[in-house]
C-alpha cells in the first residue's frame, strides 16, 4: 500500500498525514525534508513521537491545524476516518460556502475540504475513504466540490477484504486529487465521479466504477455492507501482494494521463519562499510558554482587520466637514494648504498647517532665498514629525482600560483623549482600534458611552440582586437627559446612524419606545424590568395568602400569611383545613395539592416510621391518615402481566433466569441512555450451542444472541446468498432462518412467564411489592379553584356570565404548581385560561413576564381574548409587519426594558428568540457527563458490554464536543447586540401545542423558567 500511494516522478517536499494512527502511511516517506501528522488519540500519537521523532505530530484532531498551513504542503495522504462524527471548524462553520458549512456533520467530507485548503495549488492528495463517499447521493454536493477545486487524478475501489487483518470487511476507495482552483471546465471522468446510479433497485454506486475496470478484485457478488445495507461486495482472493499490484497498475496509468506535472513543480518552487518564516514561527512556538504559544498561534493566524473609519465616513452627519491633509510637497511660495470636502456656506476650517497669510503673495515669481529654504525645510521636518505622530496616534494598541461585561468586539470606548471599538475582547489582551471623528461626533460618543455605562450597570445589578436600584435609576435618567439636550431622543436620524456603529448600541435605542407616534422613555426609566417589584402587601383571603406566601419563599409560611392577610394563623389553619397539611419531613405545611400527590406510598411509610418516635404529634397523625386514604388500591401478583425485558426488573431476575434456563451462570447488564441489554455466560453448553442456536449462512446466533433479543422484544434479520435471474449473486432474508430464530425467541419469553409462576410465593409477592411500590402509588393531585376572586377579569367584556368550573380549577393548579399541563376538550376554554392564568401570575408576583405561544391561525385570537379579559392590561403583540428582521431586534430589546403584563408571539416568532450560548453549554455538558460516567462503568464491566455500545457512545460524546466547542467558540466571538431569551426576563411560558399531531390528547402546556421545572 505505501509504494502504491507514492505516486512515480513526485517527490514531495512537504507531506501531511491528517490521521497517522501509528505512521503507515509515512514508514516510506524517508526522503522527504518535512513529514507532518495529527492523531486525535494520546496513547497512539505517543507512539507516533516515538517511531518518528523526526516528524513533527500534532497530538490532536486535524481541526487544530494553524490558518498558516493553508496552501502549504505538496502532498496529503492518508486513510482518513469516516461516519457522521462532527467536527467542529471556526472558519468551515463561519464560512458562506454551502458545502464547507455542510461537511463539518460527516468527518469523512471535512478532511477531504480541509485537506484540500492545506494543499498549493498542484498540490496531491491521496485519501483511503469509505466508498460512501463516492456512492452516497447525499455525497454529491462535496463530490462536484471536489472536482471543481481540484483534477481528479484517480479513483479506485479497494476489495472489501483488503482490511480483513483488522477485524473488518468495509467497503473503500483510493481519490487522488490533484489542487486546480483555476480550472474552467470538468472532464467525462470528473463528471462520472460526480454521478451515481441505482442498480438492483437498492444499491448506489458511482458512475466511475460503470465498468468495473478501476475495482480491484476477483470476484463480485450481491450481499450487505457493514452496516446490513445491500451492497455489492468485490473481494480479491490475491493476498496483500497481489492487490498491492493490481492498485500500482492501475495508479501508475492513471497518474500519467491525468496528473499535471507541470501544475505540481511549477508552485511547488513557489510555495518554498516561506521556509524561512516558518521556520521561525515555530523556532518561536517551541521556546514559548504556553501562554506566549496561543498568543503567538492567535497572531500568525488572525486576519488583519481594517478600521471602521469607511462605516464613520459613510455614516458621518450631513452638516459636518471632512478635513483631509494634502500630502503633496508645498510650492515654494506658500505654506501648505488644506483641502476641504464643503456643504452648504460653512466657515472655513483650519488646523496647525492652515496658514495661509505666512508668506507674501508677491513673493510667487521671487527666487527661494536662504531665509524661504531654510522655511520650507523647517515646515517639511515639522510636517513629517505631524504625519508620524499622527499614524502612530492611529495604529492599535493594546486596551488598558477595563473591561465592562457588556463589552463586545466592536464597543465604542474610550482611551485617553481618543475614541476607538474594541479587537480581542474576551482575551488576555484586548485592542483599541481608534477612530478619526468629526468634533460633533466626538460630542456625541462622550454623552453616549457614560449614557450606555448607566444602562447596563442599573440593568445588571437589579437582575442581578432582584432588589431596587433607586440611585442607579437616577443615574440613568441623569445621563438619558443629558444626552437629549444635547442631541435629542436617541432614534433621531443621526443618532441612530451613530449608535448603530456600536456593537451594543441597538440595545440602547430601545430605551425609547414609539406610542402613538410619539417617543416615550422605556420602562426602566421608572420601574425595574428585570424582575417583579410589585411586592404583595396586603390580600383579602387565606386562599390568597397562600398564593403569595408560595410565590415569595416556595412554601406555605404562616407568619408572612398572617401579616400579609391580618387574619390570625390559628384562623388560616382552620379555613385552609383542607388545603394544607403538617409535612414532618419538611418541619412545615403543604398545599394538598402538593402533600397528597405523587408517590403516596413513600410518604405514609416515612410518616408512620416517624410517628413511632413522635406519637403525640397529632398534625402529622392528620395528615397521615389523609395519605392512607389517597393509596391506590394494590394490585395483586395474579393480575400484573410481567413480560421479559421490561427495564424496572431487576437483572438479578433475569439472571437468575437465564441461569435455570440455560444451565449456566449468566451476566446481564443494562445501558439506560441507549436502551441496550449486553448478555454474557461463564460457560458454554447444549442449550446456548444447540437448543437454542441458529445457523445463518455467514454466522451462527447463539442462546446468548437469542436471549439478547427476547430481552429487547426483537428477531434478528438473517440474510443468505442467491442467484437472480441473470446468474448474479445477492443477498436476501433467510425466511427460514428468521422463522426458526423467532420461535426460539418466543419460547425464551414463554419460559419466562412459567418460571415467574413457578417461584415461592415470598418471590412473587415480593415482586408484585416492587411493581405496585414503583407504578401504583402515585395520586394525582386534585386542585380546587373555586375560592379565586379574579380581579380585574371583566367577564361583560368577554360575554360570558361565570367560568367554568374547569377553568377555575385549571387556574388555580397552574397557580399553585408555577405551570402545568392543561388537558381539556375542545371548546373549554383553554385560551382563557392562559390568558387569565398569565395575569394571575403577573397581578400575585408568581411571574414577572409572561409569554404566550400560539399558532399563526389563532394568535391573533390570543391576543383578542387577553384584551377583551384585561382591557387595560399592557400587552405586548407584535404583528407579521412588526417582526421583520429590521425590526426584530428592536422588538427584543423592547421586551427586555419595558414592564409587559403578557407578551403574545406565534411559535415561528418565538423560534427566533436566540437561546443564550451559556444555556446551551450547560446542557451539552451535562450530556457529555452523563456519557463519561457511562463510559467509565464500561470499562469497569470490560468484556460483558458490546463494543458497539461503547464506539456509539463515543461518537455521541465527539459530536457533542464539537457543538460544545462551537458554542465555546461563539461565546468568545460573540458580537451582536441581539438580546437573547435569558436576558429579557421571561419567566413563564404558555405554549399552544394543538398543531403537533403526535400529542392527540395534550393541547395548552406551561413552562416555568425561573423554577427550572416542566410539567
Amino acid at each position: 500500500m505505501q509504494e502504491s500511494l507514492q505516486v512515480p516522478g513526485i517527490r514531495p517536499g512537504r507531506f501531511l498525514d491528517p490521521s497517522a494512527g501509528t505512521g503507515m502511511f509515512i514508514r516510506g516517506l524517508k526522503d522527504v525534508p518535512e513529514i507532518h501528522c495529527f492523531e486525535k488519540d494520546k496513547l497512539t500519537g505517543k507512539i507516533l513521537s516515538s517511531l518518528y521523532p523526526e516528524s513533527r505530530v500534532t497530538i490532536d484532531g486535524f481541526q487544530s491545524i494553524q490558518p498558516y498551513y493553508n496552501n502549504y504542503f505538496d502532498m496529503v495522504s492518508s486513510n482518513i476516518p469516516f461516519g457522521n462524527t462532527r467536527v467542529y471548524d471556526r472558519d468551515f462553520d463561519r464560512s458562506e460556502d454551502v458545502v464547507r458549512k455542510s461537511s463539518l456533520a460527516t468527518v469523512h467530507n471535512y478532511f477531504f475540504l480541509k485537506g484540500m485548503d492545506t494543499l498549493h495549488e498542484g498540490g496531491i492528495l491521496a485519501y483511503i475513504t469509505t466508498s460512501g463517499v463516492m456512492d452516497s447521493p447525499q455525497n454529491r454536493p462535496v463530490r462536484e466540490w471536489l472536482v471543481n477545486h481540484a483534477n481528479l487524478v484517480s479513483a479506485i475501489r479497494l476489495p472489501d477484504n483488503l482490511f480483513v487483518d483488522a477485524g473488518t470487511e468495509v467497503s473503500s476507495d483510493l481519490i487522488v486529487l490533484q489542487k486546480n482552483t483555476r480550472k474552467s471546465e470538468l472532464t467525462e471522468k470528473e463528471r462520472n465521479f460526480i454521478e451515481t446510479r441505482l442498480i438492483s433497485g437498492s444499491i448506489n454506486i458511482n458512475n466511475s466504477y460503470a465498468g468495473l475496470d478501476h475495482i480491484v478484485h476477483t470476484s463480485v457478488s450481491m450481499g450487505k455492507n457493514m452496516y446490513g445495507q445491500p451492497a455489492m461486495n468485490f473481494i480479491h482472493e490475491g493476498g496483500v501482494d497481489a492487490i498491492s499490484e493490481h492498485l500500482r497498475q492501475l495508479l501508475v496509468q492513471d497518474v500519467e494521463n491525468h496528473l499535471d506535472r507541470k501544475l505540481y513543480d511549477d508552485n511547488l518552487s513557489r510555495s518554498n519562499n516561506s521556509t524561512i518564516l516558518k521556520t521561525e514561527f515555530e523556532t518561536l512556538l517551541e521556546t514559548a510558554g504556553e501562554a506566549e504559544r496561543q498568543e503567538v498561534q492567535e497572531k500568525s493566524s488572525a486576519q488583519s482587520y481594517e478600521p471602521m473609519l469607511n462605516l464613520f465616513a459613510a455614516y458621518a452627519d450631513e452638516e459636518q466637514a471632512e478635513v483631509q491633509v494634502v500630502e503633496s510637497r508645498p510650492s515654494p511660495n506658500r505654506a501648505p494648504s488644506v483641502s476641504r470636502k464643503k456643504k452648504g456656506n460653512e466657515p472655513e476650517m483650519f488646523n496647525l498647517f492652515s496658514q495661509e497669510n505666512m508668506y507674501d503673495e508677491a513673493a510667487t515669481q521671487e527666487d527661494l532665498t536662504g531665509e524661504r529654504a531654510a522655511a520650507e525645510a523647517k515646515w517639511q521636518e515639522r510636517r513629517q514629525k505631524f504625519e508620524e505622530e499622527r499614524k502612530k496616534e492611529m495604529e492599535p494598541r493594546l486596551f488598558t482600560g477595563e473591561i465592562r461585561s457588556e463589552y463586545k468586539n466592536g464597543s465604542i470606548v474610550k482611551s485617553g483623549e481618543q475614541y476607538g471599538y474594541l479587537r480581542g475582547v474576551g482575551t488576555p489582551e484586548a485592542q483599541f482600534h481608534p477612530l478619526k471623528l468629526t468634533i460633533t461626533q466626538q460630542y456625541r460618543a462622550a454623552y453616549y458611552i457614560p449614557l450606555r455605562e448607566a444602562y447596563h450597570n442599573l440593568y445588571n445589578k437589579e437582575a442581578e440582586t432582584e432588589t431596587e436600584q433607586p440611585e442607579l435609576r437616577e443615574e440613568l435618567v441623569k445621563r438619558y437627559d443629558s444626552f437629549y439636550r444635547m442631541f435629542r431622543e436617541l432614534n433621531g436620524k443621526d443618532n441612530a446612524k451613530f449608535l448603530l456603529m456600536d456593537a451594543g448600541g441597538r440595545e440602547i435605542l430601545s430605551l425609547e419606545r414609539s406610542v402613538n407616534g410619539k417617543i416615550q422613555k422605556a420602562d426602566i426609566f421608572s420601574v425595574p424590568v428585570s424582575f417583579n417589584a410589585n411586592e404583595v402587601t396586603h390580600v383579602d383571603t387565606p386562599q390568597e395568602a397562600l398564593a403569595a406566601s408560595l410565590n415569595k419563599f416556595g412554601e406555605v409560611n404562616l407568619e408572612y400569611m398572617e401579616n400579609l392577610s391580618e387574619i390570625d394563623i390559628r384562623e388560616l389553619l382552620k379555613q385552609l383545613d383542607t388545603r394544607i397539611f403538617y409535612n414532618p419531613m419538611m418541619k412545615n405545611y403543604e398545599i394538598k395539592d402538593r402533600f397528597i400527590a405523587g408517590n403516596v406510598v413513600a410518604k405514609a411509610e416515612w410518616i408512620e416510621n416517624y410517628l413511632k418516635d413522635y406519637p403525640g404529634d397529632e398534625a402529622s397523625r392528620k395528615s397521615l391518615e389523609a395519605l392512607q386514604k389517597a393509596i391506590p388500591e394494590p394490585i395483586s401478583f395474579e393480575l400484573l402481566d410481567f413480560n421479559l425485558g421490561e427495564r424496572w426488573i431487576p437483572m438479578s431476575v433475569y439472571e437468575e433466569f437465564a441461569g435455570y434456563l440455560f444451565e449456566t451462570k449468566a451476566h446481564i447488564r443494562y445501558t439506560e441512555s441507549i436502551d441496550e441489554f449486553s448478555v454474557n455466560f461463564e460457560s458454554t453448553d447444549a442449550n446456548i450451542t444447540d437448543r437454542y442456536y441458529v445457523k445463518g449462512e455467514k454466522r451462527g446466533y447463539y442462546g446468548n444472541d437469542l436471549l439478547k433479543h427476547a430481552l429487547h422484544n426483537t428477531v434478528p434479520d438473517i440474510t443468505k446468498t442467491v442467484q437472480d435471474e441473470e446468474g448474479n449473486d445477492i443477498k436476501v432474508r433467510d425466511a427460514e432462518a428468521i422463522q426458526l430464530a423467532d420461535a426460539k425467541i418466543n419460547e425464551i419469553r414463554s419460559a419466562f412467564t412459567g418460571w415467574l409462576n413457578e417461584q415461592l410465593p415470598e418471590f412473587k409477592q415480593g415482586l408484585a411489592d416492587m411493581y405496585n411500590r414503583k407504578f401504583n402509588c402515585y395520586v394525582r393531585p386534585d386542585y380546587d379553584g373555586s375560592l379565586q376572586s379574579f380581579p380585574f377579569l371583566d367577564l361583560k367584556g368577554l360575554g360570558i356570565p361565570s367560568l367554568y368550573d374547569s377553568q377555575r380549577n385549571a387556574v388555580w393548579m397552574l397557580k399553585m404548581n408555577g405551570g402545568g399541563i392543561i388537558d381539556h376538550q375542545v371548546g373549554t376554554g383553554k385560551t382563557l385560561i392562559m390568558c387569565i392564568a398569565a395575569f394571575e401570575m403577573k397581578r400575585l408576583g408568581l411571574a414577572n413576564k409572561p409569554m404566550i405561544i400560539g399558532l399563526k391561525s389563532n394568535v391573533h385570537d390570543i391576543a383578542d381574548t387577553f384584551k377583551r379579559a384585561y382591557p387595560n392590561a399592557r400587552v405586548l403583540y407584535p404583528g407579521k409587519e412588526d417582526f421583520t428582521p429590521e425590526k426584530r431586534v428592536g422588538i427584543f430589546h423592547d421586551i427586555k426594558n419595558n414592564n409587559w403584563d403578557c407578551i403574545i408571539l406565534t411559535h415561528d416568532q418565538f423560534g427566533k428568540i436566540p437561546q443564550s450560548p451559556e444555556i446551551q453549554q450547560e446542557i451539552y455538558t451535562q450530556e457529555i457527563d452523563s456519557i463519561e460516567e457511562n463510559l467509565a462503568v464500561f470499562e469497569q464491566q470490560g468484556n460483558e458490554v458490546s463494543g458497539w455500545i461503547k464506539k456509539g457512545l463515543e461518537r455521541r460524546k465527539e459530536n457533542l464536543e464539537a457543538k460544545l466547542e462551537k458554542l465555546e467558540q461563539d461565546i468568545k466571538d460573540r458580537t451582536d447586540d441581539v438580546t437573547d431569551f435569558r436576558q429579557m426576563g421571561i419567566d413563564h411560558l404558555f405554549v399552544d401545542e394543538s398543531h403537533y399531531p403526535n400529542l392527540n390528547k395534550i393541547q395548552t402546556f406551561t413552562y416555568s423558567t425561573l423554577r427550572n421545572r416542566y410539567k
